[in-house]
C-alpha cells in the first residue's frame, strides 16, 4: 500500500503531454496475452540482482516523478490506476527478469488493453527509482478469436505489402504497411504512403513514402533484411516496371533497376544464392475490352548491381502463378492463368494445374507433377512447412476469356512434397482467395478470412480454418470479427497473428485485427 500512497500523490503533476519512456534497458512482450494462460514480460540488458518492479495501467501515463523525492525530472508512461497487481521481481546477474500474470479463460477480459512499464529500485542513489524501461501494450483475447486492434491504420488499404522492419525495437516485431489501396484485382489504384504497426506499443505510426504509388505490387525480403518492392499498378492504374528497396536502418524507400516490363499478379522469390527472380503476371489488362499482355518470362534481380537480367521463360504467357522456393534450393512455378494468343489478340484463358521447376545449376525449367486442381492468384496464399513442404491454399478459377467475370475462387488445398515429387490433396471446408495463410510457431497454419463470390462481384468472408499438418486436415476456429479479403497478415515475436486492412463488407477498410492461438 506504500507504493499506491506515493503514486498517487503524484497524480496531479501528470504532464499535459506524453513524453518519451527512458529506455534505460528492454521490456519486451514474449507472450500473446491468451487468455487461460500465462502473460510473460522479459527485461533484459538492466542492472543485475536488483529489485524491479512491473507496473501495470489501463492508460498510458504520463506520471511524473519529481513530487516523489525533488529531484527526478523524468516521467514513466503508466497511470497508477494498477498499481496494487503489480510486479515485483529481481534481476539475475546477467540484468533479466521475467514477470508473469496468470489469465482466467474470462470474456469480460476479452480485448482488455493494459499498459505496463518496469523500473528499478537500488535503494541507493540520488533517486528512488533507478534505471526505467520502455513501455509496453497488451491486448487480451480469448483462444483462438479475433480482437479489433487498439489502433487503426490511418488509411484504408487493400492490395498492400507488409513486412517485417528488422531494425527497429523488439527485433523482428514492426511491420511495414506499404501501398495498396482501393481497387479490384484487374483495377487496383495505388497509393506512395506506408504506415508502420509499432510491436511494443500496438499502434499505427507513418511510414516513409515509396517513389511510386502501388497496388498489387510484390514484396521480397533480401537476405540482409533489406526488401525489394515489385512493380504494381500505381494511382492512375498504370502498370510500371520500377522498383525499390526499403533500408529498415534508414526507414525509407530509394529506387533500383526497373524490370525490362511492367508487372501485375506477378510472383517473386528469393533465390537461395540472395537473387530474385520474378515470373510471369501481366504489363497490360483490361477485362471490358477482353484485352490482357499476359507474361511467360521471367526476369532477376541482382543485389550486387541493382539489376535486372532476363532468365528463361516459364511454359506459357500466365497471369498469377505461384513461385516458391523449394527446401532443394530449386524453384517452382505452378498455376495461374494461361492466355492464348492469335494474330496477337488473346483468344482462351484456361487456369493451369501446371507445374514446371528451375534448376540454379543450369537456369532451365523442367516439368513437375501437376497439382491435381487448377488454380491461380494463390502466391500470396502458400506455406512453407516446418518439414520442407509447401502447402498451397485456395485461389481462384477463371472459367475462360469471355468469363473471367465469373471466376470464383475454390476450397481446394493441395500439399506438395520436394523430396518424393507430389501432391497430396487436403481440401478446406470454405472456397477462398484473397486470404491471408499465416503459419504458427508450432507449426500450424491458420487462414483467415478471403472473398467467395465472383471476381465481378466479390463477397469478404469472416472464416477462419486451421491446417494441422501431422495430419493433413483443417478444423474450423471462430471467425472474424468482420470479413476482410486482400489483407496482410504477419505472426509476431509474442505469438499475436495481426490481419491489416483489406476489402471489408462494405468496402476497403482500414480496421486492424488480433488473434492468438
Amino acid at each position: 500500500m506504500l507504493a499506491r500512497r506515493v503514486l498517487t500523490a503524484l497524480a496531479p503533476f501528470a504532464a499535459a503531454a506524453a513524453l518519451a519512456a527512458q529506455n534505460d534497458y528492454v521490456l519486451e512482450k514474449i507472450t500473446s496475452g491468451r487468455l487461460g494462460g500465462p502473460l510473460q514480460l522479459l527485461a533484459a540488458g538492466a542492472p543485475g540482482n536488483q529489485i524491479i518492479v512491473f507496473v501495470p495501467s489501463f492508460t498510458g501515463g504520463p506520471t511524473p516523478l519529481f513530487p516523489l523525492d525533488g529531484v527526478d525530472t523524468r516521467f514513466m508512461q503508466v497511470g497508477i490506476d494498477l498499481i496494487d497487481v503489480m510486479g515485483v521481481s529481481v534481476t539475475g546477474p546477467t540484468g533479466s527478469a521475467v514477470h508473469t500474470l496468470f489469465t482466467p479463460n474470462d470474456a469480460s477480459w476479452h480485448g482488455l488493453k493494459v499498459h505496463w512499464q518496469s523500473a528499478m529500485l537500488p535503494f541507493s542513489g540520488p533517486t528512488f527509482f533507478g534505471q526505467i524501461s520502455n513501455d509496453v501494450v497488451n491486448q487480451f483475447g480469448l483462444p483462438d478469436t479475433g480482437a479489433l486492434a487498439p489502433a487503426n491504420l490511418a488509411t484504408a488499404r487493400a492490395f498492400a505489402q507488409s513486412f517485417v522492419d528488422a531494425n527497429n525495437n523488439a527485433g523482428a516485431g514492426d511491420i511495414v504497411i506499404a501501398g495498396g489501396g482501393t481497387g479490384s484485382l484487374t483495377a487496383a489504384t495505388g497509393l506512395a504512403s506506408s504506415e508502420l504497426w509499432d510491436f511494443r506499443r500496438m499502434r499505427v505510426l507513418p511510414g516513409p513514402t515509396m517513389g511510386s504509388s502501388r497496388a498489387l505490387h510484390v514484396a521480397v525480403r533480401l537476405a540482409d533484411d533489406r526488401v525489394l518492392v515489385i512493380g504494381g499498378a500505381n494511382a492512375a492504374s498504370v502498370i510500371v516496371p520500377s522498383c525499390e528497396i526499403y533500408d529498415p536502418t534508414t526507414n525509407s524507400f530509394t529506387p533500383t533497376g526497373s524490370m525490362a516490363t511492367g508487372r501485375i499478379l506477378h510472383a517473386a522469390c528469393r533465390l537461395a544464392d540472395g537473387r530474385v527472380m520474378v515470373a510471369g503476371g501481366a504489363s497490360a489488362i483490361d477485362i471490358a475490352n477482353l484485352t490482357v499482355t499476359a507474361l511467360s518470362s521471367v526476369e532477376i534481380w541482382n543485389p550486387a548491381t541493382g539489376t535486372w537480367s532476363a532468365g528463361n521463360a516459364i511454359g506459357g504467357a500466365r497471369i498469377a502463378p505461384a513461385l516458391t522456393l523449394l527446401s532443394n534450393n530449386q524453384v517452382m512455378v505452378s498455376g495461374g492463368v494461361q492466355i492464348a494468343y492469335f494474330l496477337g489478340l488473346p483468344i482462351s484463358a484456361t487456369t493451369q494445374t501446371a507445374v514446371q521447376r528451375w534448376n540454379p545449376g543450369t537456369g532451365t525449367w523442367t516439368s513437375g507433377p501437376n497439382m491435381s486442381q487448377a488454380r491461380s492468384f494463390h502466391h500470396g496464399n502458400q506455406v512453407t512447412l516446418a518439414d520442407g513442404r509447401v502447402l498451397m491454399t485456395g485461389g481462384t478459377f477463371v472459367p475462360g476469356l469471355t468469363q473471367v467475370g465469373s471466376a470464383y475462387p475454390i476450397n481446394g488445398a493441395e500439399i506438395y512434397n520436394p523430396v518424393s515429387n507430389s501432391w497430396t490433396t487436403a481440401n478446406m471446408a470454405s472456397a477462398r482467395g484473397l486470404h491471408t495463410a499465416t503459419r504458427l510457431s508450432d507449426g500450424r497454419v491458420v487462414v483467415c478470412g478471403g472473398a467467395q463470390g465472383t471476381l465481378d462481384v466479390p463477397v469478404s468472408i469472416a472464416n477462419v480454418e486451421v491446417f494441422q499438418p501431422a495430419t493433413n486436415t483443417w478444423s474450423p476456429a471462430p471467425p472474424l470479427t468482420s470479413p476482410r479479403a486482400g489483407h496482410s497478415g504477419h505472426l509476431l515475436p509474442d505469438g499475436t497473428l495481426v490481419l491489416f486492412g483489406g476489402q471489408g463488407a462494405a468496402g476497403t477498410t482500414n480496421t486492424i485485427e488480433t488473434l492468438r492461438f
